[in-house]
Order: structure tokens, then sequence, then C-alpha cells
């Protein structure tokens, strides 16, 4: 949420705000009870104390380093900036109001301080201001791994030249280093060489916060841990190049990144000190390996689109409902239940399917697709477990096989929407069908140099049982190209890790002739389909369809499709080793 602020006026009367260190942060999750655990457990820390649903957890004589608060949806409660004393909080009151700030209600529960005032950062970041939190006197209990502190928070920020100017100009933070002049920034109020570092890509939430470690063996120490706790590790462990401190990024239940770090860069001495501007590439956050951080983590996202192993909305995390014009792919008759830590598997369960039209839109009943797109590059492969249920086909209009994928379908598709190219699985009771189709383009076999067609549909040898749980993978490969030879484009569709299909092609805008058209990014897409009309064959022919005027492609059938353990792997880190040819 974005909040607005008036403009930030400082004379040189103003009073300066010091900040101590900073303190804690708190976080609102979903889950308080189940997340706490997770902090308990995973990352080492106790909890201090409990106060109307809020969860306060310690890793050091402090009261707490990290608040969890109840809320609907993961983000940001408050940071703490811990200042020296109650003078220093009145400080904080009238620099505010000489500055045209005004304090925000502090109504929620927050035991473990003194004295506290709260303000918006120019993003509408909370921020909390307190003159020093009280201390436990029962020492900690013993775990495998266990912070010392709270070390820092990175944010996401819509403007870093205003977000530098009040953190800056008015809490007295100072600059630290930058990438590329406004793409990253890190600021520091001690000697830690950051406390708080923002990215600015136009956005205003948290990206992750961070929990210091004793040393480097402390860090050999968690990802053994980690490992044998089944977490996984989303970056690291390396070295970053601003700050100089080693890192690892960790996910936990409620979506957020934590990082768990040592030998943060002391800043001793501030008249020598000159911030460094880095370059944008992956050597800067990641000195050792320089391999870049994952997307969903540059997103401010612990889990990646596809992981539902803690549970997940998937509709708004990382997948959306397919739209075009006024068509929504989803049929109003459709029940959705998404995954759950308990059962991490999405279900789309349509009774009867009421989605209909009077051209090939009427395939579609649900299509449910990700986010991100994933570049063709050296290959792609997408993999899944589907279990598929379909309903009221016996009495079909068509006298066809009850158990015919054309009827109705649960399905895996990568697609191509620039190249009009569509690969997937449409799966029924018993039947498997393997599905090519290519869009606008004539599509000419690359080593026979005979016309494949445009859209080729083939029944898989193979019978499975109504609602079993099968593995379906598709792979693409893009071919070797030579010079003025361009290779042909390779398909492949396996089910339970055996090839069940494969076909080869080289897509033309007019055959033999270039260009040739390959995909050059997929997207993922889990479905429910129909395919009752005729097909184009690519060469002037029909393929026949059970019903090619689509009337009466509703007839009382429907689809109960679940999906579990999607992986999308780049063709080149799919296997270690390799066999030639």
């Amino acid at each position: 949420m974005q909040h607005s602020q008036k403009p930030i006026h400082r004379t040189p009367l103003s009073p300066m705000i010091e900040i101590k260190r900073i303190g804690h942060v708190g976080i609102q999750v979903p889950n308080v009870e189940h997340v706490a655990a997770f902090y308990e457990n995973i990352v080492g820390l106790e909890i201090s104390d409990r106060v109307d649903g809020s969860i306060f957890l310690r890793c050091n004589e402090q009261h707490h380093c990290l608040g969890l608060y109840p809320a609907a949806e993961r983000g940001l409660h408050h940071l703490g900036l811990e200042v020296h004393d109650a003078t220093a909080v009145e400080c904080v009151r009238e620099a505010l109001r000489e500055l045209g700030l005004e304090p925000i209600p502090d109504e929620d529960p927050h035991p473990g301080i003194g004295e506290s005032v709260c303000c918006r950062d120019p993003d509408g970041n909370c921020l909390k201001f307190y003159e020093g939190m009280h201390h436990v006197d029962r020492p900690l209990l013993p775990r495998e791994v266990q912070p010392v502190k709270f070390g820092h928070i990175t944010y996401h920020t819509i403007d870093l030249k205003r977000t530098l100017a009040f953190y800056i100009d008015v809490l007295g933070f100072r600059l630290s280093d930058t990438v590329e002049g406004n793409m990253l920034a890190w600021v520091r109020c001690n000697q830690d060489h950051h406390g708080i570092a923002f990215l600015n890509d136009g956005q205003a939430k948290v990206n992750h916060y961070c929990f210091d470690l004793t040393d480097w063996h402390a860090i050999k120490e968690t990802c053994d841990h980690l490992k044998r706790n089944q977490v996984p590790i989303i970056y690291g462990p390396s070295r970053h190049g601003p700050g100089d401190n080693i890192f690892l990024y960790i996910p936990d239940p409620a979506g957020n990144v934590i990082e768990l770090s040592t030998e943060m860069l002391q800043v001793s001495d501030e008249l020598s000190y000159r911030p460094q501007d880095w370059p944008n590439a992956p050597g800067t956050v990641d000195v050792w390996r320089a391999m870049p951080a994952p997307q969903h983590f540059l997103d401010g996202n612990g889990r990646d689109f596809h992981d539902w192993s803690a549970g997940s909305a998937v509709i708004g995390a990382g997948w959306h409902v397919l739209e075009a014009g006024d068509f929504r792919a989803l049929d109003p008759a459709a029940q959705i239940t998404t995954p759950t830590p308990e059962l991490p598997e999405f279900t789309i369960d349509i009774p009867k399917f009421t989605l209909g039209a009077k051209n090939p839109v009427d395939h579609v009943k649900a299509l449910i697709r990700a986010d991100r797109r994933f570049a063709a590059g050296t290959g792609l492969a997408a993999g899944v477990d589907i279990a598929v249920q379909v309903h009221g086909t016996a009495a079909n209009p068509y006298d066809a096989d009850p158990d015919d994928p054309r009827l109705g379908s649960g399905s895996i598709a990568l697609i191509d929407d620039s190249a009009g190219i569509v690969l997937n699985f449409e799966i029924s009771n018993r039947r498997i069908m393997a599905l090519r189709e290519l869009f606008v383009v004539s599509a000419p076999a690359g080593a026979a140099d005979s016309v494949k067609p445009m859209a080729d549909p083939v029944m898989i040898d193979l019978l499975i049982e109504p609602g079993s749980w099968h593995r379906y993978e598709i792979r693409y490969y893009p071919g070797d190209d030579a010079l003025l030879a361009p290779g042909p484009d390779r398909a492949e569709w396996y089910v339970d890790g055996e090839l069940v299909h494969a076909v080869d092609w080289v897509a033309t805008i007019d055959p033999p002739a270039a260009p040739v058209i390959k995909p050059a990014r997929f997207t993922v897409n889990m479905a429910i389909f129909t395919l009752l009309d005729d097909l184009s064959d690519g060469r002037g022919g029909t393929i026949p369809g059970l019903d090619p005027g689509y009337e009466q492609t509703l007839f009382g059938q429907g689809v109960t499709s679940r999906w579990r353990n999607l992986e999308v792997t780049e063709i080149a880190d799919k296997w270690h080793l390799q066999k030639e040819g």
C-alpha cells in the first residue's frame, strides 16, 4: 500500500535523529504459531513472549529480535529503530513535527520496549523508534544453530532518491555503497556496513531481513541443519561484495525471505570511508561464484511459483487465470482447492462444464498460467504429477470411447504465444494424448523434408487407472543450427520417466524458405480441456473432430484434475552428465 507524504524540508536548525541500531523487525503472517515454530526449530530463535495472538522471539538477552503479528497476508508490520534514551525519543517527535511528518498510532501490542513513537517512510513502511529493549534474565536454551542478533533489512522502494533523502537527511543514516548509482543502495547507522538496503524497482515492500551468525563455521553448521530438516537454500552460501558478508537465504513458511549472515564489514573510520559504486553484475552480489540470484528471490518471494510444500494460494502467488478480452479461462462451475503443508497439491474440480463457445476457445474450461516465462535456450523440461478423474462421458452424444481425452482432460502444457507453439499432455480416466499444435506457421519436417501437420494429436498406447497419479514430462529441444541450415526442433513426451512420443520439425513462414520460427519463451500451464472440433493438418487438410460445429460440446461431462511436484528445468541443468549422441 502506498501512503502519501508531505515533502520534507530540512533546515540547518532541524534536530538530527540519531539511530543507535536496527533492533528488530515486526512481520505480519497468516499462521503465527506455525511460523513461530519454524523460527524456533530451524532459525534457532526462542519465544520470549505472547500477547494477543502475537509472538515475540529472541536470539540474545534482548527481549526480542522478531515479532510475528497475525494477518491474512504476509508483510511488514514495522521496523524497530533503537535510539539512545527517552530524550532521543522526544527528539524524534520534535524532528517529525518540524518536518511535517505526523506520528502514526501505535495500537498493536509490543512488550519488551520502552517509550516509542512511529512514523512512515516515503514508501509507507512503518518505523518504530524506541528507547531500549528489556533484558531477559534466563539463558537461552541450547539449539543446533543460533543467531546472535538482528542484522538488517532490505526494501523494494518506489523512488530511491526520495527514500535516501529521508533516511540520510532526516534519520541520519550514512551511505555505504550503491550499484550503478541508483539501482541499489546500502545505508548504515553504526559501524555495521549496512542496516538497511534499498532495491529501486518501483515497488514498496520487504525483500528480505537478516539474522547474524557468529562465524563461517556457524554458516556451515546451518547448511547441514537445513539439509537435515529439508529446508531449501534459495541462494548461497557465498560472499557479497557490498558489505563483504557471507550469506545464505532461506524461505520461512509464510513466504518471507530470510538471510543468515556473518562477517559484515565494519566501518570504523567514518572520515576516511568512501562509498563504492558497484557494477550491476552477478559477481557483485555473489563474489565467489558470480551466479545470478533466482528471480523469485529478487521479487521478495521465499518460495518459487511451483514450490507448494508450505502451502500456496497459487492464483495470485506466481500464477494467474488466463484472460483474453472478455474471456476468462475458468469455468464458473470450477471449484479450486489450494495446496496446504499437509496436502501440497492444486485441484480444479468442474462437476459439469458450463463454459462453451462456437469457436476454438471452446477447448478451454480452465487454464492457470505461471506468471514467469521460461527461455527456450538450449532446451526446457516441465514435469508434474497429475491425477485426473473425468465424469459424465459414458453417455456422450458421439458414441465415442468414454475415455477419449477429447471429451474432457486434465493437462500440463508448454505454450509459446509469440511463435504459436503448444506442447501438451491431455489426460482422461484411462487414456493419454500427446498434442503438438503450431498456429499461423506451416511446419515442414527437418531431416525428412516431409510436411508435418499443424496439429498432430497422438493417442498414447498406455492405459492408466482413473484418479491415479503419474509423472508427466514434456521436453523441448531447439536443435543444433548450422549456417543457413537450421536444425529441427524436437519435442518429447514422457510418462513415469518413459519416452512415449517424440516429434521433430522445422517451422517456417513459407516452407521451405527462411526465416525459420523457433520458440523463444514458454509459459507453463495447468489446464482442463476439451478438443471436439476439427483440426487443421497444416497441408490444407483436416483432422476430423467429434463436433465440428460446436453443437454438443457440453453434454454433462466434467473433470477433476490435481497437480503436484511441478518442476521446470533448463535441459542443460537437468542432468549432471549426459552421453554424447
